[in-house]
């Protein structure tokens, strides 16, 4: 959808009223797969991983072009885990996940109340922060500070997604910034600026991921009139 390209900021669960009308709750599933798609492409791009890694050239040979496609799916297997899932059958298996998460911020059954149609949204919810919480090298004040750039540079409408804006000083919240409004125009200096900031190449990854995992949040949380606070780590 355009919107969360362009007004993020503003998205609500009317937004996807138009589609519920004709889908019912699989609406559920296609927010869940726009946010997706912001998700991996951030990563993409603010990492700069080319969708083809073979010269232009060379592109036209089948096998070379499929070797190469098997390379980049190795490299992004060794740093996001891609294996199946189990989902649970029912609402009650999907809570019962998710709930060890959640139980601080209030009963999950409410909090996650416009999922009860599509338990399998909350067992992508309860993913989502295992990896964050599990697997990722930055330490919570990192993270909420990330949640709170990206917060701030949301579009609002098209114009913040094109031409040049102002941008943070600090180099966390700049890399958030530029992930954020247009990822594409990550640069090797701002790469440099993490690393002298401290930032190792792992770091720098987290960063992005981290960077991705909100912005997937902050449209899907909208589009299914969520409690923000589910996924976003306060300092």
């Amino acid at each position: 959808m355009r919107a969360t390209c362009e007004r993020p900021a503003l998205l609500g669960p009317a937004d996807l009223a138009p589609l519920r009308t004709v889908a019912g709750d699989a609406a559920i599933d296609y927010a869940l797969v726009a946010g997706g798609f912001h998700f991996i492409n951030r990563i993409a791009d603010l990492l700069h991983v080319d969708a083809e890694v073979l010269p232009d050239g060379l592109r036209r040979v089948e096998l070379l072009r499929r070797a190469s496609v098997r390379l980049m799916s190795f490299m992004f297997s060794r740093v996001i885990d891609l294996g199946n899932r189990a989902i649970g059958d029912s609402w009650e298996d999907a809570l019962a996940r998710i709930a060890p998460r959640l139980s601080a911020l209030g009963p999950p059954a409410e909090l996650l109340a416009p999922l009860r149609s599509c338990p399998r949204a909350v067992e992508v919810v309860a993913s989502a922060l295992e990896e964050r919480d599990e697997r990722s090298s930055l330490d919570r004040s990192t993270i909420a500070r990330v949640h709170g750039a990206v917060e701030a540079a949301l579009p609002r409408s098209p114009a913040d997604v094109a031409g040049f804006h102002a941008r943070p000083d600090d180099p966390v919240q700049a890399f958030a910034f530029v992930g954020t409004r247009y990822a594409q125009r990550t640069t090797p200096g701002m790469i440099d600026a993490l690393r002298r900031a401290g930032h190792d190449d792992i770091g720098i990854l987290d960063l992005a991921i981290a960077i991705a995992d909100a912005n997937q949040w902050a449209r899907t949380h909208r589009l299914l009139g969520l409690e923000p606070r589910i996924f976003y780590v306060d300092t």
